[in-house]
């Protein structure tokens, strides 16, 4: 996609002068560029909010942008709206209510869950039952607060787009849409699939207030909509990255081929002269030779133009495999259009190296406005992930020695239904992780790639240009964080997992400990009352024996 040939592309940044010789040439060099016309009638890359339009439609509804839709259904920007504003406040305070009207409507269970159970569970329940609507309240409040801000964001990833046009890099954005609507779909499978299994399963539906339960659905949902955004963008940030990264990895190849003809066009004549043998081997390009075998050499002397060239299997010097140059022709002018190679003029490629920088510069600064923007929601999400996935391992423990359970951690009470919910609730954290470290690879990444350069190159003055660049590179680079608490990587992944599992296993034993506690109360009590019952019995019996003796004493006494 980047960098797909050289003269082509050369060809194509000329103008229309170049481009109208000949329709031939204009047909291959337009396959995978797009359609160019004057700078005022469309602009020259495709924006990546046009992929957002179906997203951007379901959050409007749902209350989580405040954006103006207009603008966004006409320009595809995201615009402050006083309206927007207005009716995602509204949507927050509905949302509010109809979370506690079911909280109070679904409390019997957890009226009486401190009575009958450890003050530990009815604590966690408690807690955990308002940190669902705290997580989407921060949701909604932040995407208020950045409303003018977002807009910006996906307006400078535009600029970044045209700046790696020019540089003969296309991004490919028409698939963003299809992973939007991939995860929508996935999100309304998580979240029906829990609701009506819990609903139908845990839920008494025969009375009309089991009609709220659907507002259970309700915080999570808003959260994955919005994670969404996140994600998706994140995503973009990483194709611009890796699309820098092959347009230096295919400078390095061309440059590569370049060489491998040069030898191989020395080495012709000698060659030519027993082509049965395989090429000199070289150490430095670790060359490996196959033979073709099955031939009469005999029947090939004296005929040069039935002889066979062994093939070559050749890799670069960085391991990597490369295609063989093509040795048949040496035709002077078809060898300079197929293996040009722009690192054999070091002040040549100044100029887009510097640019390749600055791009990726201005991507890692998008990145870090990007994190600062989704810092509060990110974290709400991990901490939210960290808590409901320990306490719905706990409540399921609980459900299995037949213990009560908060009212809105029913779904605890069926493990099928406790695997989807965990599994939906850590697939947004993994992937978001994962995402995130991916993304912080691939923009160090360009440092190794851009050293390529002046390693295959072997340019001393390149070499100087390369190691200025790295420096600007490695202070450039991208890390994504949860309000600087921890980094999104795979390292905290294994944390959070490990924490996951200590704190599990500390409160299986406090539960333990509280229900051995509570029976030896409870056998405690019963002894008591058994003594209290024989005492009783005891001092009746003393009572009938001391009314025995007066009555008899008094009949047996003389009168005078």
């Amino acid at each position: 996609m980047c960098g797909r040939n050289l003269i082509r592309l050369s060809a194509w940044s000329a103008g229309p002068s170049i481009m109208s010789r000949g329709s031939r040439d204009v047909g291959q060099s337009t396959v995978n560029m797009p359609q160019v016309q004057s700078e005022n009638a469309q602009p020259m890359v495709q924006p990546l909010l046009e992929q957002f339009q179906l997203l951007f439609y379901i959050s409007k509804i749902a209350g989580i942008l405040p954006q103006n839709l207009e603008k966004f259904r006409t320009k595809n920007v995201l615009e402050k709206s006083r309206n927007g504003m207005i009716y995602m406040l509204a949507m927050l305070i509905v949302y509010v209510l109809l979370y506690n009207i079911l909280i109070y409507s679904f409390g019997e269970e957890d009226r009486t869950l401190k009575a009958s159970q450890s003050t530990l569970t009815f604590v966690i329940g408690l807690f955990l039952t308002y940190i669902g609507l705290i997580m989407m309240g921060t949701d909604q409040l932040t995407a208020l607060r950045n409303q003018g801000r977002i807009g910006e964001l996906y307006e400078r990833i535009r600029h970044v787009d045209e700046r790696l046009y020019r540089e003969k890099c296309v991004v490919d954005n028409s698939h963003i849409g299809g992973r939007i609507r991939f995860m929508l779909i996935m999100t309304f499978l998580f979240e029906l699939s829990i609701l009506l299994a819990t609903y139908i399963k845990l839920v008494d539906y025969t009375q009309w207030m089991s009609v709220l339960w659907i507002v259970s659905a309700i915080p999570t949902f808003i959260n994955t909509l919005d994670k969404i955004w996140f994600a998706v963008s994140l995503y973009a940030l990483k194709e611009r990255f890796e699309a820098i990264n092959m347009t230096l990895e295919e400078l390095v190849a061309t440059h590569e081929k370049f060489k491998l003809w040069l030898r191989g066009d020395q080495e012709t004549s000698s060659s030519a002269l027993d082509s049965s043998q395989p090429p000199e081997y070289d150490s430095n390009l670790e060359y490996l030779y196959k033979e073709l075998g099955g031939l009469d050499m005999s029947s090939l002397k004296g005929s040069g133009k039935n002889k066979v060239a062994p093939v070559t299997h050749s890799m670069n010097s960085f391991g990597e495999t490369i295609e063989a140059a093509d040795k048949a022709t040496h035709h002077p002018i078809s060898v300079n259009m197929a293996h040009e190679s722009e690192l054999s003029n070091a002040a040549k490629v100044e100029e887009k190296l510097n640019n390749l920088c600055q791009v990726h510069d201005e991507i890692c600064e998008i990145g870090k406005a990007m994190n600062e923007l989704w810092s509060y929601p990110i974290l709400s999400l991990m901490a939210y992930g960290f808590l409901i996935f320990t306490a719905q391992l706990y409540f399921l423990y609980c459900a299995t020695q037949f213990q009560s359970i908060p009212s809105l951690f029913r779904s605890a009470k069926n493990p099928f239904i406790t695997v989807i919910a965990l599994s939906y609730t850590s697939g947004k954290c993994v992937y978001l992780i994962y995402l995130s470290w991916k993304t912080s690879l691939a923009s160090k990444r360009t440092g190794i790639s851009l050293h390529k350069c002046g390693v295959v190159a072997d340019d001393n003055l390149l070499f100087e240009i390369v190691n200025h660049l790295s420096l600007k590179l490695l202070n450039h680079s991208v890390d994504f964080s949860a309000c600087g608490f921890f980094t999104l990587d795979m390292e905290t992944l294994y944390g959070v997992s490990g924490g996951i599992t200590s704190y599990l296993i500390i409160l299986i034993q406090f539960n333990l400990a509280a229900q051995q506690a509570k029976e030896a109360i409870q056998t405690f009590n019963s002894l008591n009352d058994t003594a209290s019952l024989v005492g009783a019995a005891t001092e009746m019996d003393n009572g009938s024996s001391t009314l025995y003796d007066l009555v008899t004493t008094t009949m047996l006494t003389p009168t005078g």
